[in-house]
């Protein structure tokens, strides 16, 4: 699963709409529909953060692989 800006000002008023009428997802929402668990508030925060970070670079990001390398790292660390 992929998320990128959008293109332009169509798709921006089309993402609006879907958070306006209920028809968008929270990021604890998405990360338990890729991995089947319910998400720590910290890794929220860090899946968060990244898509700020892809946003300000405005670059395409693999939700997938972000939660991916943050449990690998977890791995690692623990």
């Amino acid at each position: 699963m992929t998320v990128r800006q959008p293109a332009d000002d169509d798709e921006f008023r089309k993402a609006m709409l879907a958070i306006y009428t209920g028809r968008s997802k929270s990021i604890a929402e998405v990360i338990e529909e890729i991995t089947g668990e319910v998400p720590s508030e910290e890794k929220v925060e860090a899946v968060r953060n990244r898509l700020y970070m892809a946003q300000e670079d405005g670059e395409q990001l693999d939700i997938a692989e972000v939660i991916k390398s943050l449990d690998e790292m977890a791995d690692e660390w623990a």
